[in-house]
């Protein structure tokens, strides 16, 4: 697993657990940063599920302003927010707030599967906003 898809693992697992506890702006951060780590790790239709759920919980997110997370990452402003959210919650200190929050039932489990992007999928499934 590359150091990409690991992020987007850690970052996925953290959206998950605040989905579940209803923290929709945290889940959007989390997904934001999971969206990118997607995006570089070369699994286009995970970024695109997290720009999804964020526009879908908040349209008006700057997210909505570019089709894709590879054309948000290629403009000038995306990569000053991106690197807001890495100075709040980096891979490090994700990594760290996941293994703190290990015995919290709200954290799902590692993906124990070869098909990464369909256990992210999963994962994500219950994320949608029913409000």
């Amino acid at each position: 697993m590359s150091d990409d898809e690991r992020n987007l693992v850690i970052y996925a697992r953290l959206a998950a657990a605040s989905q579940a506890k209803r923290q929709l702006a945290g889940r959007d951060r989390f997904l934001i940063l999971a969206g990118v780590a997607a995006t570089r790790a070369g699994w286009p239709a995970i970024a695109e599920e997290a720009r999804r759920l964020v526009q879908q919980n908040n349209p008006r997110h700057l997210i909505g302003q570019w089709d894709t997370f590879g054309d948000a990452l290629r403009s000038e402003d995306f990569p000053v927010f991106l690197k807001q959210l890495q100075r709040i919650c980096g891979p490090e200190q994700a990594d760290h707030l996941l293994h703190s929050l290990r015995s919290d039932p709200t954290i799902p489990p590692e993906p124990q599967t070869d098909d990464l992007g369909t256990a992210i999928l999963a994962m994500w499934s219950t994320a949608d906003v029913k409000e």
